[in-house]
């Protein structure tokens, strides 16, 4: 059980570090092609629904999780604001992708805010998502309007490859009537009340168990600190009240525009543990920095 929860504590973490990621952007389709822009352009990685009108936020949820999972966050937010929803490959009962999916979710992100014509969309990513949101901002700044980190470090601490393999295969290796009762258990973990996850546990159990291990490992060996200070556009890192606020405090300095706010008596699931509070930072930082 320690390691079931454990995997899920790294993917929502970050990813640890032995080479910095910057090593994979080199290959980057900067969306300058000429079809770049075009609105014919499907992602692979990704689904995305649209809900609302106005300035345009994209919300990316972590690791196996739906797009619903942001459901009652969207409810909340200021009129004149329109969400587009992801749901990563692989999780949630969508096909899996080859590849990195973090690395692939970032480039294909590149490409869908060019081709829907985004206008300096706020990016708003948890856990896993929050990880591929720092990771848009440090290699796409001009692209953003800022981001919005809920519980998510740029690098966890160093972690080597076999303990990366060993992480992987908790799931990777999952059988048909393990898996339900392992996303029950770790998920129900991250929340003040098992009840405020329970309806997205039969989704999350849909996943792809080789997409869950291939994300963590993913994860584990991506270090995202040597790029921070690339950000340039305002970012808000909304925390958990636990025991990892200190260090990532201390990983995200080199930003030169960013809060950090920590939200009292919740759990990682930041937005479904104290929705009204959480509602009440992201609108804070909405109205601090307007659509220009």
């Amino acid at each position: 059980m320690l390691a079931v929860v454990l995997a899920i504590g790294i993917a929502a973490c970050g990813g640890a570090a032995t080479q910095p990621a910057s090593a994979r952007d080199r290959d980057d389709d900067t969306g300058n092609g000429p079809f770049a822009a075009s609105r014919e352009f499907t992602p692979k990685s990704f689904t995305a629904r649209v809900v609302g009108a106005g300035r345009p936020m994209i919300f990316i949820p972590g690791l196996g999780c739906p797009g619903e999972v942001w459901d009652d966050a969207i409810g909340r937010l200021p009129a004149g604001n329109a969400a587009h929803v992801i749901t990563l490959a692989g999780f949630a009962g969508q096909p899996p992708i080859k590849g990195a999916l973090a690395a692939t979710v970032r480039k294909e992100l590149i490409r869908y805010i060019r081709s829907h014509h985004l206008d300096k969309p706020i990016v708003v990513g948890h856990s896993q998502g929050g990880v591929i949101a720092y990771w848009l901002a440090a290699t796409a700044p001009e692209l953003i309007g800022g981001a919005i980190i809920v519980d998510a470090g740029p690098a966890l601490a160093d972690t080597d490859v076999a303990t990366a393999n060993a992480l992987r295969n908790v799931w990777a290796q999952a059988g048909d009537d393990e898996l339900e009762p392992q996303v029950r258990a770790a998920f129900g973990s991250m929340v003040g009340d098992p009840k405020r996850i329970e309806p997205f546990i039969a989704a999350i159990a849909r996943s792809d168990r080789h997409a869950m291990g291939d994300a963590i490992y993913e994860l584990v060996r991506t270090d995202l600190r040597p790029q921070l200070a690339a950000i340039s556009k305002p970012v808000l890192v909304v925390l958990a009240d636990g025991s990892y606020q200190q260090r990532y405090k201390s990983d995200v300095a080199p930003i030169r525009d960013h809060q950090v706010v920590v939200i009292p008596n919740a759990h990682h699931f930041v937005m479904l543990d104290q929705p009204i509070a959480f509602a009440r930072a992201v609108a804070d930082f909405l109205a601090a920095h307007p659509a220009r």
